[in-house]
């Protein structure tokens, strides 16, 4: 009986010294920032759709993330500005080759590069900026401008993924 009531105790002060350690889950954000707009994307590359592919997926990143809330230019407490500065498809694998015939590679590496500005409105000094890169693979198939168009979209997520880190990290 003795032992059931200290074993209790010992519990109930194992569960109070865990629950009120403060410990936070999730990213911790800018006290000044509550929500995000995402302006429209510059696209430095020769390839279209870079800038709506790019704005497309930071927006759902920072949704999914649920760190800021995305909002309009106009009623955000901050607005992020994104630059395409690089797009680059090479080579992966190693092209098949067969009886001295040498076929297409088959697979690829898509890699974006993107420069961000985290600005509040109104101040002049960015609050964050950098440069992240965001990669994809993908086999070449027939339709080989369509699997691009999709890679380049998914190393866009990747990057959007890496500058909402950098920008709900280290407050």
């Amino acid at each position: 009986m003795l032992r059931k009531i200290s074993m209790t105790v010992m519990c109930a002060a194992l569960v109070t010294l865990c629950s009120s350690c403060g410990y936070h889950i999730g990213f911790i954000k800018h006290p000044q920032i509550d929500s995000l707009a995402v302006a429209p994307v510059i696209n430095q590359t020769t390839s279209y759709n870079a800038a709506s592919d790019m704005r497309m997926m930071m927006s759902e990143g920072i949704m999914q993330d649920g760190t800021y809330k995305l909002s309009d230019q106009k009623r955000a407490d901050a607005i992020l500005y994104l630059t395409v500065t690089q797009i680059g498809f090479n080579e992966f694998d190693d092209a098949s080759v067969e009886r001295n015939n040498q076929y297409k590679p088959s697979e690829w590496r898509t890699t974006v590069a993107i420069g961000y500005k985290l600005l509040i409105p109104g101040q002049g000094q960015p609050i964050r900026s950098g440069t992240v890169k965001g990669t994809a693979q993908f086999q070449a198939n027939v339709d080989l401008e369509s699997v691009r168009l999709r890679s380049a979209r998914q190393a866009c997520y990747e990057a959007a993924k890496k500058i909402i880190y950098q920008i709900s990290e280290g407050w």
